[in-house]
């Protein structure tokens, strides 16, 4: 999808992601991700980055799909399970009131791809990053998410364990 919309919309986007164990895979994914001139931010040495990106009014981007370190995560719900989820999407967009737009794409019949945009709201939490804000809207991410993955299963493939951090 990234290589999609950097062709299609002729805009970079900043793509915040977790690096893979093997190192050459690693490579040949970012070497595809950025193609089209996206960006790849890697976890761990983002912060300073993905602010002054905000301020030029940049996109950013978080995979949002992956498990999240437990130490620096939020447990949040996902399919019925307490599952560590990143926290940084959420606590950057109540720290700087960002828009959060969640996008997706999925493959049709006639075998086109459509990739689909949808604005979350969040002006309802009041008092910024908040340990409970926090968490409440990294839980809409994952029921975006959830709601992807119901309307299309046949598309979801995990390479990963997303399930690896779980709370009772």
């Amino acid at each position: 999808m990234a290589f999609a919309y950097a062709k299609v919309f002729r805009s970079k986007l900043n793509v915040v992601v977790k690096p893979q164990t093997n190192k050459g895979i690693n490579k040949t994914v970012n070497r595809y991700r950025e193609m089209c001139g996206n960006e790849m931010i890697e976890i761990g040495s983002s912060l300073r980055n993905i602010y002054t990106l905000i301020k030029k009014n940049e996109t950013v981007c978080f995979l949002l799909d992956q498990s999240a370190h437990p130490d620096y995560s939020v447990y949040a719900d996902f399919f019925g399970h307490k599952v560590a989820t990143f926290a940084g999407p959420a606590k950057i967009a109540l720290k700087n009131k960002t828009e959060i737009i969640f996008a997706y794409a999925y493959r049709t019949k006639s075998f086109k791809y459509m990739i689909i945009t949808e604005s979350l709201k969040y002006d309802d939490l009041e008092g910024g990053a908040t340990e409970d804000n926090v968490r409440i809207l990294t839980e809409r991410f994952n029921k975006a998410l959830e709601k992807v993955i119901t309307e299309h299963p046949d598309q979801w493939l995990w390479l990963h364990r997303r399930f690896k951090h779980v709370k009772p």
